[in-house]
């Protein structure tokens, strides 16, 4: 069975064929040098798996037959990472692991202490999350593609109706311990809530006014521990246990 892994755009119900452009059909012919006749599987953005095999290979796309689609199950639980916005690089790695986790949805923050997404700019770094969210699902085999938002000052977020049965902001100044979320009464372990929120704040952490903002909205303090984590490091760790305990 393949292990190749490729984006497509969501396939018409009953369509036979499928064409790959652009990157994947590099990444295709170049990168994976598939050839013809080979089966390969196909995903979109919608979670609908395809089995394919490579019709043709021409200089600008590859056409492939469609051989059997597959619906898969939805998240066993959405995962919100709400993420204070950071330098570059670093945003795009949390993005990248993140969609590896299998968070489901990914919002940028502007805070007191973010940096702020530069004017006229934003569309542009838009499209390059998708783009890194959508090659790390395929490279994870993963399904679905996070939905990447745009970016929202925190103050505007919170205005936004919440129905999660979790909301939760990670905060260097105590509260609940992480780890509690897991267990329920008699220590047996917590049901799993159908979506969570996972709020975590840029590297000069969150104001004392920001958290007083965020607990009278409804969201939980909770701890990682004593150990003072680079936004990175806490947002993954997090969503990292999330994704055991609750198996999104």
């Amino acid at each position: 069975m393949t292990s190749n892994q490729f984006f497509i755009t969501r396939l018409e119900e009953g369509a036979s064929l499928a064409v790959l452009e652009g990157d994947e059909h590099r990444h295709l012919s170049r990168v994976a040098r598939v050839k013809e006749g080979e089966p390969v599987w196909l995903f979109d953005a919608g979670g609908t798996r395809y089995f394919a095999k490579v019709d043709s290979i021409e200089p600008g796309r590859t056409k492939l037959r469609i051989i059997r689609r597959e619906q898969t199950a939805g998240p066993a639980m959405k995962l919100v990472l709400v993420q204070a916005v950071v330098a570059a690089k670093k945003m795009e790695f949390i993005l990248q692991k993140a969609a590896e986790l299998g968070v489901s949805d990914f919002q940028p923050v502007e805070t007191a202490r973010s940096l702020r997404m530069p004017d006229g700019r934003s569309g542009r770094k838009i499209d390059r999350w998708i783009k890194i969210a959508r090659e790390a699902v395929k490279q994870s085999k993963g399904s679905a593609v996070p939905a990447v938002h745009q970016p929202l000052s925190l103050k505007a977020f919170l205005k936004e109706p919440g129905d999660s049965a979790v909301r939760v902001f990670l905060s260097e100044h105590g509260g609940r311990s992480f780890g509690s979320l897991f267990v329920g009464g008699e220590c047996r372990p917590a049901p799993r809530p159908s979506s969570v929120v996972l709020c975590v704040g840029p590297e000069g952490g969150w104001t004392d006014a920001e958290e007083r903002l965020m607990a009278d909205a409804g969201l939980e303090a909770v701890s990682l521990g004593n150990r003072i984590l680079r936004t990175e490091t806490a947002a993954l760790a997090a969503a990292a246990m999330i994704s055991h305990f609750w198996n999104v």
